[in-house]
């Protein structure tokens, strides 16, 4: 069930727009709803959003990635996740967010936070 988290945030440390762009159609469905702090509206397509995920692979430091840190928790068609944004050794960020899948498993909707939230 967290297959289509894991190829998705794979996307984001893949420096081929062809790669990254197999990445996101394998992990999202034919609609997609996505926001998180840093889009400055929702992003509402697949190829919009393997475009968002385009801009920070190029704005990133060599050897950027996202990483989905385990346990992922799920029910009912709902992930929970927290991912951590790798800059550089020095530069990194968690996220928390939270995705519904279709019934294939994959993502229609994924909203991120920043920070795990309270702990």
């Amino acid at each position: 069930m967290t297959h289509a988290l894991h190829d998705f945030f794979a996307a984001w440390g893949e420096t081929d727009a062809d790669g990254r762009a197999a990445l996101v159609a394998s992990a999202v469905g034919d609609t997609i709803y996505y926001a998180d702090p840093h889009a400055p509206s929702p992003v509402t397509s697949p190829a919009a959003l393997t475009e968002f995920i385009g801009a920070f692979t190029k704005n990133s430091s060599p050897g950027a990635k996202a990483e989905v840190i385990e346990p992922v928790d799920s029910h009912n068609g709902h992930v929970r996740a927290s991912v951590r944004f790798v800059m550089s050794e020095e530069m990194q960020m968690v996220g928390q967010y939270f995705a519904d899948l279709d019934g294939d498993g994959k993502i229609i909707r994924i909203v991120g936070f920043p920070g795990k939230g309270a702990e």
